[in-house]
C-alpha cells in the first residue's frame, strides 16, 4: 500500500523545487514538533515560511494567519493537524491550489495514510508520508 511519495528522486525533486510552505498547526510551545520544525524551515531553509493556526497570534516571532486561504499559495504544506482532520486539510490545499502537502509520520495508521494519500492524488495534489523532512531537506537541499 503506497504511503506518500515514495521514490527519493520524487522527494528530491518536489524538495528542490519549493520556494514557499506553509507550516499548517504550528505551535506557540517550544517543546511541540511543529514548532521545532518551523524554527528550522525558518532558520536553515531559503523557503519563506508561512506559519498558520486559527487558535495562536504568535510564534517564533512571526504572526500567524488563521486559514491557509489567508497566505500566498504555498508550493508545500506541512500538516500538523490530527488525522481525523487530514482529508479537509487535503481538500483546503487544494482549493488553494497548494502543490503538495507533507503529513507526518507515526500519527496514523497506514490505512488512513494510504487513503488520505490516494486523495490528494485525485485532487492533484502530491503527498508525502512516513518522512522526516528536516532529514530530507538536509538530505536533498544542502
Amino acid at each position: 500500500m503506497e504511503t506518500g511519495l515514495v521514490d527519493d528522486a520524487a522527494v528530491g525533486a518536489l524538495l528542490t523545487g519549493v520556494r514557499r510552505v506553509a507550516v499548517l498547526g504550528v505551535s506557540d510551545r517550544f517543546n511541540r514538533p511543529s514548532f521545532r520544525l518551523a524554527a528550522y524551515l525558518l532558520d536553515r531553509t531559503g523557503w519563506s515560511v508561512d506559519l498558520v493556526n486559527p487558535h495562536v497570534v504568535e510564534t517564533l516571532g512571526r504572526l500567524c494567519a488563521p486559514l491557509l486561504a489567508d497566505v500566498p499559495t504555498p508550493d508545500l504544506v506541512v500538516v500538523f493537524r490530527a488525522p481525523g482532520a487530514w482529508d479537509a486539510v487535503v481538500d483546503e490545499v487544494a482549493a488553494v491550489g497548494g502543490g503538495a502537502v507533507w503529513l507526518p509520520a507515526g500519527v496514523a495508521d497506514a490505512d488512513t495514510t494510504a487513503r488520505v494519500v490516494a486523495r490528494a492524488h485525485g485532487l492533484g495534489v502530491r503527498a508525502v508520508a512516513d518522512r522526516d523532512l528536516r532529514a530530507e531537506h538536509k538530505r536533498w537541499c544542502p
